[in-house]
């Protein structure tokens, strides 16, 4: 398990040395209202072992293949936006939850989020911290007798987004899910997250030059001019 944390450390880590490395500058990554959507795919880590004091005991954490979170966020308004995400893992019998070893299983969750972008805080485009709150559904699928198989929760957390160019960044989260069956009961549980975003700007509609026709056709009748004297007037 260590050797494994030294991985993902490294990992975190070089992925943060690359986005600053090859930034570029503020001119060029933006963080204003620009963007329309956003997609994201994450690879998360479980923390659902009972210790609500102690959310980041690595030991303790369920991990599955990458990528175990998908993301779709629409931005609504001077930093606000609202997202939808779906998460998938597997529980790793020989780690402790709630308590107790040998739980095998997997556990599902969607979640409807609100969130606000801090990044007007700094005044270069790469650095777009985040908080976030909504609700979520979580449906375990395990043989932990303690923790509800079907239970909504209500979900708060912050993040930090990293952009390498005005479309691709890097997202680093942790979020708390309260269960609401059983509040702050065995139905707790938080996920911690690092993945790649993909996002798209605003279409600017006062450039409708696509729209425009390059040649003009004129309908106005045109008179044809004849050479020659007009009747009437004689030389002179």
């Amino acid at each position: 398990m260590e050797g494994k944390m030294k991985s993902f450390g490294a990992l975190c880590l070089s992925l943060m040395l690359v986005s600053t490395v090859f930034a570029q500058p503020e001119k060029a990554i933006s963080n204003k209202d620009t963007y329309n959507w956003m997609f994201g795919a994450s690879w998360t880590l479980t923390d659902d072992d009972g210790e609500s004091f102690n959310p980041f005991l690595f030991e303790n954490l369920h991990s599955h293949l990458f990528p175990t979170q998908l993301s779709i966020d629409k931005f609504i308004y001077n930093g606000w936006s609202a997202e939808c995400l779906m998460t998938y893992s597997k529980y790793n019998p020989e780690k402790i939850t709630n308590g107790s070893n040998g739980i095998s299983g997997n556990i599902f969750s969607m979640d409807f989020n609100g969130k606000y972008s801090l990044y007007k805080v700094f005044k270069n485009g790469i650095i777009d911290p985040y908080v976030i709150s909504g609700l979520g559904i979580s449906l375990r699928n395990n043989n932990d007798t303690l923790a509800r198989a079907l239970s909504p929760t209500f979900n708060f957390g912050v993040g930090m987004n990293f952009w390498i160019t005005k479309q691709i960044g890097l997202q680093l989260r942790s979020v708390a899910k309260i269960g609401l069956t059983d509040f702050l009961k065995s139905s707790d549980y938080m996920q911690h997250s690092i993945g790649v975003l993909l996002r798209f700007e605003k279409i600017d509609k006062a450039d409708n030059s696509f729209s425009k026709s390059r040649y003009k056709v004129s309908k106005r009748r045109k008179k044809i001019k004849y050479g020659g004297k007009k009747k009437g007037k004689k030389d002179t």
